[in-house]
């Protein structure tokens, strides 16, 4: 490895551990949670211009006493150019709560992804979507809904040179910000904030990443934003289809 690439690594992670201890040190504060997540995805391409994926999600909060499974399908991108991909599927979640009752969610979506051409090789994107969440209490069998608007602005950096940019072997940066706007009460609940690295593995079709999130929400009526939760990643996203994990088609979910 090139010591200008390694050079570049090493000051991405360095930024990676600001962001992660910056919350931790200047915004201290009690009842922080700290959520383990590990996310599998797999893709494939349909045709050219059509793709389908899933989505299979494990989270543990043991500070708030909680588990949660995702399975996502069906699931499928439309890609019409190299700046425009539609999305849309269905999010089931499950979360095992030790303190309260547990709780179902059917969670359909649908958004848009806009990339911004660049001579870099950047994805330099915004992603929007719609997302209605129908949630169930399970001991009392009750229904609730509401809608919600995620936009997130992100961008993922190839730590290669430009001529071997999201090939197999090579690292990428990774970060972004994303606001969720809900419907029910006309405010922004939860605001994430995000940094990772990834790597592209060379025997197979794999991208995994280390990500981590400083989540922000509202924990009661009035109350602003508030810094509540570190969220600590690990993806793992399964090519299909020859190439796929070197395209611009990279489906990148997060929930």
């Amino acid at each position: 490895m090139k010591p200008k690439r390694i050079k570049n690594i090493y000051l991405f992670i360095l930024l990676l551990t600001l962001i992660v201890l910056r919350p931790s040190v200047l915004l201290a504060q009690e009842d922080i949670g700290n959520e383990y997540r590990i996310t599998l995805f797999p893709s494939h391409k349909v045709t050219e211009t059509i793709g389908g994926f899933g989505y299979l999600g494990y989270v543990w909060n043991p500070e708030k006493n909680y588990q949660t499974y995702y399975l996502g399908w069906p699931c499928a991108t439309y890609t019409p150019n190299s700046w425009l991909q539609v999305w849309g599927g269905l999010i089931g979640v499950f979360t095992d709560n030790e303190s309260k009752a547990n709780q179902l969610e059917l969670r359909p979506f649908t958004g848009v992804k806009l990339f911004l051409p660049n001579q870099l090789k950047w994805n330099i994107y915004n992603f929007t979507r719609y997302e209605y969440r129908a949630l169930q209490d399970r001991s009392t069998y009750d229904w609730n809904n509401y809608g919600r608007i995620r936009i997130r602005f992100g961008v993922e950096i190839p730590f290669s040179s430009m001529d071997k940019a999201w090939q197999p072997g090579e690292f990428y940066g990774l970060a972004d910000i994303e606001p969720y706007y809900r419907f029910d009460n006309l405010l922004v609940d939860p605001l994430r904030i995000r940094g990772g690295i990834g790597y592209i593995m060379k025997s197979a079709p794999l991208r995994v990443e280390f990500i981590y999130h400083a989540q922000f929400t509202q924990p009661y009526e009035g109350s602003g934003l508030k810094y509540t939760d570190n969220i600590f990643r690990l993806n793992i996203k399964i090519g299909l289809s020859t190439g796929i994990m070197g395209s611009l088609y990279n489906p990148s979910f997060d929930e």
